[in-house]
């Protein structure tokens, strides 16, 4: 008796197609905006945002700086905390550092 087995290939990547996207809009200004700031999880990100936060504040006038940290460098943000700071911040920035 012959028996048949199968094999179940996985394709290891995460999208099969490309989305196109565009450019944000860019800001005319920074005074009295809200920047997020999205640690993701690497070494001195922490460090360089925290900088990057003050020079913001005390240099281009932004209003507030909202800060979130990744769990880990290798998971990509949460899709509600995404949401929340697109919904909370004028601008966003994805600090990646080493």
């Amino acid at each position: 008796m012959v028996r048949k087995q199968a094999t179940t290939l996985l394709h290891p990547a995460a999208e099969d197609v490309a989305r196109k996207q565009s450019l944000a809009p860019r800001l005319s200004d920074l005074q009295g905006v809200t920047i997020g700031l999205i640690d993701n999880h690497k070494r001195n990100a922490d460090v360089f945002l925290a900088e990057l936060g003050r020079v913001f504040q005390e240099e281009y006038g932004v209003a507030k700086v909202v800060s979130y940290k990744k769990v880990s460098q290798s998971m990509p943000t949460p899709d509600e905390v995404m949401d929340q700071l697109a919904e909370e911040c004028d601008a966003i920035v994805h600090a990646v550092a080493d």
